[in-house]
C-alpha cells in the first residue's frame, strides 16, 4: 500500500546545534495569542530548521499555540515559530492571530455517522470519470477507473437528467456507475468484571449452530459477530447459554498474553493476535478493551513482531497500483484513523466489509469504524487537534504493538 502524505526518508530527532535552548530568540507583537496555518499540509518540524525530524502536519486554518519566535535555518528569512515541546512551523506558513488556539479534531465525524465521509466503489471495470460534469455526455473522460476502486464524494449535482459524483480528485462519475459503502456499526467491547478477557468473544459465522450440548441437536442459530459470554468448555464447544453450545472454532476470542518486554511499567500497549483475529488494548498488564478484527491473509501476512507506531493520519489513500503481480489492483481513497507500526502495515477503518473475525487483508490490521476510532484515541503520539498527521518521536515514542 502507498502512505502519500509522508513519503521519503524521514529523519528523527535534533538537528545538532540547533536545540531550543540554542535558537536565538527573536521579538513578536505582544498581542499574539496562536498563529493560523495559511498553507495547507503545513510540515511540523522537530527543530527549527528543514534538516530536522518531521513532527507531522497541519490542517490550513487551524490556530495553534504561539510560544516563541526564534531564529534558525533554512526558512525564507529565517525565522520560526515555536508550537509546542520539540514542534516548529516556518513563519513565512503562518499568520498571526490575537484569538486563541482552535482546530477540529481530526477526521471530522458527524454526530450520526460512522466515518467521516460519504465513499463509494467503483461498479464496472473501465469506468469513466471526467473533469466536469458535463464532459460526460461529450464523451471526453479523463481517466478509467477500475472495478471496485474506493472513491469519497465530497458533491452530487444532476446535469441533464443524469446524477454525478465528484470525488476528492475533483473527477466526477456516473452515480449509476457507484456501489455506496456501507460501514459497519460493530464494535468491541470495554473488559471489565461484567465482560473479562477469558470470558467473552463474537461469533464469527453466519448462522452458526447453537446445540443443546456439545455435538448434539442444532437448536437454533447464532449472528454474525454477536457477543457471547463463555460459561463453559467442553470437547472443543463453548457454552454461551443454557443449553446452548456453540463450535469453538465459530467463535473469535481474545486471550491474555504476556507484556512485552519493550513496554515499561503501567504503559499502553496493543496486542494482535492473528490467531484469534483478534485485538486487545492494555495498560500495563490489565486489558481494557478487546475487538475481533481482520488481519493478513496468507499470502499478505500482518507482519509479526514487537514494533511501535510510528505515524498517525487521519486520512490516508492506499493502493497497490504499482504491483503487477497480481491479477486485480486496489484503490481506496480517504481511509480514516490510519496508525502505521510496520513501514506500510497498520490499523485503519474499513467500511467495505465486516468480515471481523477472519484474515482479509493485504497485511494491515482491519477494524470496524467505532474501533479504529477508539484505538486512534487510545494510542501515543496524539494527535492534536488540528493536525492531520502526527509522527512519534524521540520524546514521545509510539505504542507498542505485538502481533502474534
Amino acid at each position: 500500500m502507498r502512505f502519500v502524505l509522508l513519503l521519503g526518508v524521514l529523519s528523527f530527532g535534533w538537528c545538532l546545534g540547533l536545540g531550543a535552548a540554542a535558537a536565538q530568540a527573536l521579538p513578536a507583537p505582544r498581542w499574539v495569542r496562536s498563529v493560523e496555518i495559511a498553507r495547507p499540509g503545513t510540515t511540523v518540524r522537530a527543530a527549527p530548521t528543514t534538516e530536522s525530524g518531521r513532527r507531522g502536519t497541519i490542517q490550513m486554518g487551524t490556530r495553534v499555540p504561539f510560544l516563541s519566535r526564534v531564529r534558525g535555518e533554512r526558512c525564507p528569512g529565517g525565522e520560526w515559530i515555536q508550537i509546542g515541546a520539540h514542534a516548529f512551523v516556518c513563519e513565512t506558513l503562518v499568520r498571526f492571530s490575537p484569538a486563541p488556539p482552535a482546530g477540529d479534531v481530526l477526521p471530522r465525524v458527524a454526530p450520526d455517522a460512522l466515518i467521516p465521509r460519504m465513499h463509494a466503489f467503483v461498479a464496472t471495470d473501465g469506468t469513466w470519470a471526467y473533469a466536469r460534469p458535463d464532459d460526460y455526455f461529450r464523451d471526453r473522460w479523463v481517466e478509467s477507473l477500475g472495478r471496485g476502486f474506493g472513491v469519497a464524494i465530497i458533491e452530487r449535482r444532476a446535469v441533464g437528467g443524469v446524477e454525478m459524483a465528484r470525488t476528492m480528485s475533483n473527477l466526477w462519475i456516473p452515480v449509476r456507475e457507484l456501489r455506496w459503502a456501507r460501514p459497519s456499526d460493530f464494535r468491541g467491547v470495554d473488559i471489565d468484571a461484567e465482560h473479562p478477557l477469558d470470558r467473552i468473544g463474537w461469533v464469527s459465522r453466519a448462522r452458526a449452530p447453537l446445540r443443546s450440548r456439545p455435538g448434539g441437536r442444532v437448536v437454533g442459530r447464532a449472528t454474525r459477530l454477536m457477543l457471547v459470554n463463555i460459561y463453559e468448555e467442553e470437547r472443543a464447544f463453548l457454552r454461551i447459554g443454557d443449553d446452548q453450545w456453540i463450535s469453538a472454532a465459530h467463535v473469535a476470542r481474545p486471550r491474555a498474553g504476556e507484556v512485552p518486554d519493550e513496554v515499561t511499567e503501567g504503559a499502553r500497549w496493543i496486542d494482535v493476535d492473528t490467531q484469534r483475529q483478534v485485538v486487545t488494548a492494555y495498560v500495563g498488564e490489565r486489558p481494557v478493551y478487546a475487538t475481533a478484527v481482520s488481519t493478513g491473509r496468507a499470502r499478505t501476512p500482518t507482519p509479526r513482531g514487537v514494533h511501535r507506531i510510528w505515524v498517525k493520519l487521519a486520512e490516508d489513500d492506499m493502493d497497490d497500483l504499482e504491483r503487477e503481480d497480481v491479477v486485480e489492483n486496489y484503490a481506496i481513497q480517504a481511509v480514516p484513523w490510519v496508525q502505521y507500526f510496520e513501514e506500510g502495515n497498520g490499523f485503519h477503518a474499513v467500511f467495505w466489509h465486516d468480515r471481523f473475525g477472519h484474515a482479509r487483508s493485504h497485511g494491515c490490521v482491519n477494524l470496524a469504524p467505532t474501533d479504529a476510532r477508539w484505538l486512534f484515541e487510545f494510542t501515543q503520539p496524539g494527535l492534536p487537534p488540528g493536525w492531520d498527521a502526527v509522527l512519534a518521536h524521540d520524546r514521545e515514542p509510539g505504542t507498542v504493538v505485538r502481533v502474534r
